[in-house]
């Protein structure tokens, strides 16, 4: 059997909720750009994109129980949902330092630095069984304790300690009170997308039934963080 069956409720949750997600992430990462394909605009708009292809990637192996295949795309998934905030840092580094000064140069450095270290869970995956999704999992990812610490030290390291620094102090060099207040929309909807990151990556490595039931219903918040980044930028995007 190549296909895993699943009841009502698995079955709302990947093909309503997920796939849901994935086409709303789409459509805003394609309105960023159809309102302009500058260097700003773009960067963004990548956040929603490789968020939005980690979704349905989601959705594509949620059904299959082909193990090498279902390991391979569950390692993809993750991997462009943890580099989807690259660019959320990047957009906030271009406007408190401006286009001058964070080069195409600059911004290829921090990318594909990013990228080479995020790959290193590759070999922990495959070598040192970081991750184990099969029959023996009810085809549900189980991480070990190396990957998990791993990802989620890379993750606040790179991305989260830097990027929460830079939304605090865009928010102060800001002077007019509506650009404050569309920031904190802005600010709001990147924290829900760390806690789900979190959250799914502990659940992963808990492995517990009821972790993973919470994890998803929080996951419904990323529709509020779509809404909430799209928000608090689209007069800076103009």
């Amino acid at each position: 059997m190549i296909f895993v069956q699943m009841d009502i409720v698995r079955f709302i949750q990947i093909y309503v909720v997920q796939l849901g997600m994935g086409i709303v992430y789409f459509f805003y990462g394609l309105l960023i750009l159809k309102r302009s394909t500058k260097r700003l605009n773009q960067v963004l708009s990548f956040f929603y994109v490789s968020a939005a292809s980690a979704t349905i990637i989601n959705v594509i192996y949620a059904s299959l129980a082909i193990r090498w295949l279902v390991k391979v795309l569950h390692f993809v998934t993750y991997f462009l949902f943890c580099y989807a905030p690259l660019f959320l840092l990047v957009f906030c580094l271009i406007i408190y330092k401006s286009e001058t000064v964070v080069t195409v140069k600059n911004i290829n450095i921090i990318v594909w630095s990013y990228f080479f270290l995020l790959a290193i869970l590759a070999p922990i995956a495959w070598f040192a069984d970081g991750i184990i999704i099969d029959e023996s999992t009810s085809w549900k990812p189980v991480w070990n304790l190396p990957f998990l610490l791993y990802a989620l030290i890379l993750l606040s390291l790179y991305i989260v300690i830097p990027l929460t620094y830079l939304l605090i102090k865009v928010y102060i060099s800001f002077n007019e009170a509506e650009l404050k207040r569309r920031w904190l929309f802005f600010t709001l909807g990147v924290l829900p997308y760390f806690a789900i990151l979190y959250l799914t990556s502990i659940s992963n490595f808990l492995n517990d039934p009821t972790f993973r039931l919470i994890a998803s219903i929080a996951g419904l918040s990323l529709f509020a963080t779509a809404f909430l980044l799209y928000y608090g930028v689209v007069r800076q995007l103009k």
